[in-house]
């Protein structure tokens, strides 16, 4: 549990079709919708999953 502020909010794109049967459908001029899902990650774990990259050493704040 993290709180909002200092979570990383990470949107991807889920596919409800299969690759090859989205290709397939595509050609037709199917138009497929995709929703979007929102994750929410603290700091650490996002970093650990390579969601966010680090920042250099340089660029951090003291």
């Amino acid at each position: 549990m993290v709180a909002r502020s200092k979570a990383k909010a990470v949107t991807r794109r889920v596919s409800l079709v299969d690759g090859r049967m989205y290709s397939e459908l595509k050609k037709t001029g199917t138009i497929i919708q995709t929703p979007s899902k929102k994750k929410y990650y603290c700091i650490s774990c996002a970093v650990h999953s390579h969601q966010v990259s680090q920042r250099d050493k340089s660029e951090r704040r003291i």
